[in-house]
């Protein structure tokens, strides 16, 4: 009898990792439109879309872990996610310790801005209050500019709400985050300033103990480019 339980208890626990082994698990942040977002309770957006794509490619399914951006790169470490779909952009810091895929958004520049009262250059910024997003791409542009006061908040929205308040002068952050908040605002009354030779690059973000699900998936992306299908996803998210 004990023999008998022993071989269900076995067979059971390789049938749950092969379960497992049949589904990524897909780190991001949803709150970084229009990339990842939540939309009517559901996980949208143009990274969701493109890890959706990828786990297809692969033949696997797909589950999603919304968490801060901040917890992205830990939570690979930790292995508790696969890949990390989340906009995010490749720095020197960030690649000692995950992989980067080719990135696969390349012409995002940066921009600044502000309410319709006043419209700013980078030179402008001196002595103002400027917000940017901890970690993101702005956060480490807009740090090595002396004398900008600059105050670092969680999210996007958190950002465009310091602005409509007063509580800053301006909100440096990617042109695609500007123009997925004019989906929903009057663009007439702010104004934006495109920050030449800066930009935003996007990649999936991969475990560094995980080559050979890093080839897979770089081998999809690139599919995806020669294929038509990156280019279909980024006209749907008007990111082309």
């Amino acid at each position: 009898m004990f023999k008998k339980l022993l071989i269900l208890i076995t067979c059971f626990y390789i049938f749950a990792i092969k379960a497992s082994d049949n589904t990524v698990i897909v780190g991001t942040n949803a709150e970084f439109p229009p990339f990842s977002y939540i939309e009517n309770k559901e996980l949208v957006g143009f990274d969701i879309d493109v890890a959706k794509e990828v786990a297809t490619r692969l033949g696997k399914k797909i589950q999603f872990k919304d968490m801060p951006f901040d917890a992205l790169i830990p939570e690979i470490i930790l292995a508790r996610v696969d890949f990390v779909a989340a906009g995010m952009s490749y720095t020197a810091e960030r690649a000692k310790r995950v992989m980067f895929t080719k990135p696969y958004i390349t012409k995002d520049p940066l921009v600044i801005f502000s309410t319709s009262k006043q419209k700013f250059n980078l030179d402008d910024l001196n002595t103002k209050t400027v917000i940017v997003i901890e970690g993101f791409t702005a956060d480490f542009f807009m740090s090595s500019k002396a004398g900008v006061n600059l105050i670092r908040l969680p999210t996007q929205a958190d950002g465009f709400m310091a602005i409509k308040s007063g509580r800053a002068d301006a909100f440096v952050t990617s042109k695609s985050t500007v123009d997925a908040f004019f989906e929903l605002q009057d663009a007439s009354h702010f104004q934006i300033t495109i920050l030449d030779g800066t930009g935003e690059t996007c990649a999936l973000v991969v475990p560094k103990n995980k080559s050979n699900l890093f080839v897979e998936i770089q081998k999809a992306l690139d599919d995806m480019e020669n294929d038509g299908m990156m280019a279909k996803l980024k006209a749907k998210w008007k990111l082309l």
